[in-house]
């Protein structure tokens, strides 16, 4: 029970790393909420999370949207009263293509998917943050960010993610907003499937 009483936000939890961050934060005490795209998903987890005595909160929401972030976090201080932690999960791989092939629109998608939902929810979060220590937010990179081995736009992506962590890290740390990156390697996810990430 090492989140006893911590709310915690995190994106992209219908699958992969974030359904499995929602269900271990969940048994470690923290209220979690369910943040993605797919809410038939999140609401399959919910049930889960609860039959095991967790509690859990469902918010169907798009990260590459603003306005979607803002309602996500102000969901979260609706439901709980605060947010103690953000973990910046959502992502969508970019099939290793290299920069002579990616097309403007692909690059958009998946800088706009992995690094600028980043900024939007931890600027929405940053606002309702508990202070002296008792915050976290996390935000999920890559050996693909530190190594440059994806393809252009998602290590591009995800490197920029170490910088933001870092900067984030740097400028709350008198507040006692703790921010710090993850960089998995590949990881047997949805997400990672072959079909996910064979290059076009």
């Amino acid at each position: 029970m090492r989140l006893k009483e911590k709310v915690a936000v995190i994106t992209g939890a219908s699958s992969g790393i974030g359904y499995g961050t929602a269900k271990l934060f969940a048994k470690e005490g923290a209220a979690v909420v369910l943040a993605a795209r797919r809410k038939e998903r999140l609401e399959s987890l919910a049930e889960v999370i609860r039959a095991e005595g967790g509690c859990a909160k469902v918010v169907a929401a798009d990260v590459t949207k603003r306005e979607d972030c803002e309602r996500i976090i102000e969901e979260a201080v609706s439901a709980y009263g605060k947010v103690d932690i953000l973990v910046n999960n959502a992502g969508i791989a970019d099939k290793h293509i290299p920069i002579d092939q990616c097309s403007d629109e692909w690059w958009d998608e998946v800088v706009l998917t992995d690094q600028t939902s980043v900024f939007y929810m931890t600027k929405a979060a940053l606002k309702y943050m508990a202070t002296g220590e008792t915050a976290s937010i996390i935000n999920v990179s890559s050996i693909g960010g530190v190594f440059g081995s994806a393809g252009i736009s998602y290590s591009a992506a995800k490197s920029a993610l170490l910088g933001m962590t870092k900067n984030i890290a740097i400028q709350f740390a008198g507040k006692g907003i703790r921010c710090n990156a993850v960089c998995p390697g590949p990881t047997p996810t949805e997400l990672n499937t072959p079909e996910k990430v064979k290059t076009f």
